[in-house]
């Protein structure tokens, strides 16, 4: 074979070799923590504490939330906590009747936790002001965070999150699955694959050491390291990774992750691909606020599997024009297919440690398709500004 052509297959061999390491090495992370029982690497010592229990407070910020809240409730009311604990409800300026069912239901209630409700109007773009007001009002040493169209899986979801708290952890990154509503089809298994491709991410990370974001949608940390919102109140996203990126940044923190069923909250995600398409907009507009190490690192596996199709594109054509074009399909082909192998079972060991539906297990097998839509989201997003506010 011709010297290029070594080169070429040399060096796509070496990046698929790469990002296989890279899939495995998240992934075990992942499953070590499962097995485990979710107890990440941490410098600082945990020490059990029985007399300074937090006082934990539950933060929930609403926008137009009437279709989801009285799920959260009821769910709330069911938690098996024997502390006291209070929620904080902030209705963030909603057109609809979410401030009239929280004023009904704070009449008629008698549940075992305290609940606090407020109004506010004509705030900033995004959570954050809303979400600062909810922290200011909150009499807890322990935060403890979702959102209304999400219900904890278990009852004693609160527990699980408060009690690494106790234990003397810092922050408790939790997992959030869209298993109460999405799109249909076959977007909605992209979707699926996409909520379990970002866990394995930042929860893989943070048990190797290198926390970088949690969700807001189910996280806690104690209440004094809060770092607010001021450095990115210009931007409506943010309000959960670019605070965590925030806080990691200023001081040695002590991080925890759950990934167990009943440490989970369920959510919803937009029924069709424009509505996930614009919250994904949002979302991502955080990326470039993020360290440049975590940058770094988010991108690799990204720009791994673009060298790996140039590279193995390159080398057909060139096998094509020196006559040897078995050869090469072979190696491409050889190599595409491992990748695409150890994707699918890597998925699957995740959704597994998830304990999420059998039909997710097969997800992973869809890899080639979700990185291809990731890619075109971003590449869109790249040349059109989002419009989304909150």
């Amino acid at each position: 074979m011709h010297s290029t052509l070594i080169v070429l297959l040399s060096s796509y061999t070496i990046a698929i070799a790469l990002w296989i390491a890279h899939e495995m090495y998240l992934t075990n992370g992942v499953v070590k923590m499962a097995e485990n029982g979710g107890n990440p690497k941490s410098e600082k010592k945990t020490v059990v504490t029985t007399e300074l229990r937090p006082q934990v407070s539950v933060v929930v910020c609403i926008r137009d939330g009437q279709v989801h809240l009285m799920n959260l409730l009821e769910a709330l009311e069911q938690q098996k906590f024997e502390r006291d604990w209070e929620v904080i409800m902030v209705d963030d300026g909603s057109t609809d009747d979410t401030w009239q069912l929280l004023i009904d239901y704070q009449k008629s209630r008698s549940g075992a936790f305290a609940l606090k409700i407020f109004q506010l109007k004509n705030t900033r773009s995004g959570k954050k002001q809303a979400l600062q007001f909810a922290i200011d009002q909150a009499s807890g040493s322990a935060l403890i965070f979702t959102d209304v169209d999400c219900v904890p899986s278990s009852d004693i979801w609160l527990h699980r999150l408060a009690e690494p708290l106790d234990q003397g952890q810092d922050l408790v990154l939790g997992v959030s699955l869209p298993l109460l509503d999405r799109s249909p089809g076959f977007v909605g298994a992209i979707q699926a694959w996409d909520a379990l491709r970002i866990v394995r991410s930042y929860i893989g990370w943070a048990e190797k050491g290198r926390p970088y974001m949690g969700v807001g949608r189910n996280m806690a940390m104690r209440a004094e390291i809060h770092p607010g919102f001021e450095a990115n109140a210009d931007l409506a996203s943010g309000d959960d990774d670019l605070a965590i990126q925030r806080l990691l940044a200023t001081e040695s923190v002590a991080t925890f992750s759950l990934i167990g069923r009943e440490s989970q909250v369920d959510s919803v995600l937009p029924k069709t691909p424009q509505g996930w398409y614009r919250q994904k907009q949002r979302h991502w507009t955080t990326a470039p606020r993020y360290s440049m190490s975590d940058r770094l690192r988010l991108i690799f596996p990204q720009a791994l599997s673009l060298i790996c199709l140039v590279l193995g594109i390159t080398a057909l054509v060139k096998g094509l024009h020196d006559g040897v074009l078995h050869i090469a399909l072979w190696i491409v082909g050889l190599g595409m297919g491992l990748a695409w192998l150890v994707a699918g079972l890597t998925f699957r060991s995740i959704a597994k440690a998830c304990q999420t539906p059998d039909r997710w297990l097969h997800y992973g097998w869809l890899q080639p398709l979700g990185t291809g839509w990731m890619w075109m989201m971003a590449i869109t997003m790249a040349i059109v500004p989002s419009k989304r506010h909150w």
